[in-house]
């Protein structure tokens, strides 16, 4: 078909005014002009008002357009009167069009910004690629981090969601951010022209978490590779912190990101976690303390009940002049409100509970437990350890363990092997499991241990008739497993806190102590799963979220976590009190250090046995108390050390 000029004029027209509101403005105004001039020729040259200036006529002309009320006054023939009358009828359909064409482009304004859209200008911000529950967490204790200082602090947020409701959701889990400003984008992470958004050329740190769906890791691979491919010129490497579900996904994200990458593998963590609790109960509460951010808050509502406001204390790494060219077992008492846990050489890296006889030196830094940077003050190596009160005793039997895991979900096969690393050969896990025909595959992913053997029992954990027909008093420990595999969170927290209410209730009518671990997955229900007295709740997508903002503040504390979490190296421990002092006396902390490290062994805090089911109490644990105070100790009360076994 063949297009005539005006067709063409008409399409050249109609691209112009799809380029916006400016476009619509410009020719609002060359329209505006052309009617003003022309009525002014007519006014000048038809009329007979050739002895007035033509822009006098222009002006009125202007006037008349902008306030049809100046046309009141006008006095002349009529075809003057006309003639302005006109242009003022012009003026009131075009002023009607530019408020029209400004209120559009106000709104359309307005929903850009909605759409989270505009670029972020900020240096030395955190950024969150993509969106599920982890974000709360990660984002509470990013706030409760950045609290402790008085200096402003941003953290950005690029997902596949709608701003307002990311916002929204952010003001009704967390409230008031105090120091911290938190900026919500839309867009793929995946996609390196969304990425551009955030600014990742002056980030401190990015971390990118998965969707919760299958296969949740391919997504997190695809965002590596367009940060990383994204031409983004940075002065330093970046601080990526991410999580993977599988080992093979764990190696390609390692390959593609290199050094500027840290991976975790959540399951095994997790696994970790629950597999060293079970054997020492209270670990899960000094892991929670050691992975929360717990510095001073001056903003007391940015807690809501979901989580727990605490008090406790993290990691720090500190140079201290005063230590160059002495002992670790010297820096171990020097610190009255700080307990020296390792050191950070450059040559070496992370060395926990080093040799006693280990010779700080000038580049050493010193890593501590304090509940805030501020509280580390060196107070000089002290002597006021109670010797008559240190013993050295051994009195720690090593039986086989007998455990009952009840469900079976993904974490399982990796919390036999854990358990595998720590027990005796002959001891036994049972598992209840209420899967039936997926015997063969569970037997698959538990073969070729070491020292365990498992036994398998089919049945309903939430059946109670099922659950009294299981010999409790041959179990030492119990884990309760969350239904994470076949129910949502809601679901499956409800089916574990069933469960948990009878266990604990056909322990007590058999007079039996076991310790029993549960799997939380949603913090809120932890509250109400605390009335089952339940010696350790294991919160899976906290304790997670935990770990990637730690790492994301500093990278070096991944190496230190994973060697604790590890069989391998050092790890936490709780130890009878009645090895290390004399109960009959009443001891400072400086006592418990001596004891320890006179086993090669650093202390860092106690558990009073009688507090376990005290929430109040901190679950009777106290990690890193006040080297000063004195404690009155009894039989079944634990000392908490860092040492290798």
């Amino acid at each position: 078909m063949k297009n005539n000029i005006t067709d063409y004029i008409k399409y050249k027209f109609h691209n112009t005014l799809s380029k916006g509101t400016i476009a619509l403005l410009i020719w609002l105004g060359i329209i505006s002009a052309l009617l003003i001039i022309l009525t002014s020729f007519f006014v000048k040259y038809a009329i007979g008002y050739e002895n007035l200036p033509f822009i006098e006529i222009i002006w009125m002309a202007l006037m008349r357009t902008l306030d049809p009320g100046t046309m009141g006054g006008d006095e002349g023939n009529w075809p003057f009167l006309l003639s302005m009358f006109f242009i003022t009828m012009v003026g009131i359909f075009l002023i009607s069009i530019l408020i029209g064409i400004i209120t559009t482009g106000i709104e359309a304004a307005i929903e850009s910004l909605r759409k989270g859209r505009s670029i972020v200008i900020e240096k030395n911000h955190t950024v969150i690629l993509g969106w599920s529950d982890k974000v709360f967490p990660i984002l509470t204790e990013l706030v409760i981090a950045n609290n402790q200082y008085s200096s402003k602090f941003v953290t950005v947020i690029l997902a596949s969601k709608d701003k307002i409701e990311m916002e929204d959701a952010i003001l009704e889990k967390i409230g008031k951010t105090g120091n911290t400003s938190i900026i919500c984008r839309t867009g793929n992470p995946a996609e390196i022209i969304d990425l551009q958004i955030v600014n990742l050329e002056s980030t401190k740190s990015i971390i990118i978490l998965p969707p919760e769906k299958s296969y949740a890791d391919i997504n997190v691979i695809k965002t590596v590779m367009a940060i990383l491919n994204s031409g983004i010129e940075r002065s330093k490497p970046f601080h990526i912190v991410t999580e993977a579900r599988y080992d093979e996904n764990l190696e390609i994200i390692k390959m593609i990101g290199k050094d500027q990458v840290i991976v975790i593998l959540s399951n095994r963590i997790v696994s970790k976690v629950i597999a060293q609790t079970c054997r020492q109960p209270g670990l899960s509460v000094v892991y929670s303390e050691l992975l929360s951010f717990n510095g001073k808050s001056h903003y007391k509502d940015i807690w809501k009940s979901w989580y727990k406001e605490s008090s406790g204390d993290e990691i720090y790494f500190h140079e201290e002049e005063n230590l160059v060219d002495k002992s670790y077992n010297d820096a171990l008492f020097s610190y009255d409100t700080s307990s020296v846990i390792g050191i950070y050489s450059k040559e070496t890296g992370i060395i926990l509970n080093p040799s006693m006889d280990y010779t700080i030196k000038p580049k050493d830094k010193i890593i501590l437990i304090a509940e805030d940077a501020e509280k580390i003050m060196y107070s000089g190596t002290n002597n006021h350890v109670i010797n008559s009160a240190v013993i050295n005793f051994n009195n720690e039997p090593h039986v086989e363990d007998h455990i009952l895991i009840i469900n079976w979900n993904r974490y399982t096969p990796m919390i036999i092997r854990e358990i595998d690393d720590y027990v005796l050969p002959g001891s036994e896990i049972s598992i209840l499991y209420n899967y039936p025909g997926g015997l063969v595959n569970y037997k698959s992913q538990v073969k070729d241990l070491s020292n365990l053997k498992i036994n398998y029992i089919e049945g309903d954990p939430t059946n109670r008739q099922e659950l009294d027909s299981l010999d409790m008093n041959k179990y030492d420990n119990l884990i309760v497993l969350s239904d994470l595999d076949k129910y949502d969170i809601i679901s499956a927290d409800s089916r574990t806190l069933i469960t948990l209410l009878h266990v604990r209730d056909i322990c007590d009518r058999l007079d039996k102590r076991i310790t029993i671990i549960s799997q939380i997955l949603d913090e809120k229900n932890r509250q109400v799963a605390e009335q089952t007295k339940a010696d350790d709740f294991i919160v899976s997508e906290k304790l997670v979220s935990q770990f990637l903002t730690q790492i994301s503040e500093n990278k070096f504390l991944f190496n230190l976590f994973m060697e604790l979490f590890s069989a391998e190296g050092c790890e936490i421990y709780f130890k009878p009190i009645t090895n290390y002092i004399d109960i009959e006396t009443e001891v400072n902390i400086f006592t418990l250090i001596q004891a320890a490290s006179e086993k090669g062994e650093t202390a860092i805090g106690y558990r009073i046995s009688h507090l376990f089911n005290n929430p109040d109490q901190n679950y009777g644990v106290s990690l890193n108390p006040n080297k000063t105070q004195t404690v009155k100790f009894n039989t079944e009360d634990k000392l908490i050390v860092i040492s290798e076994e």
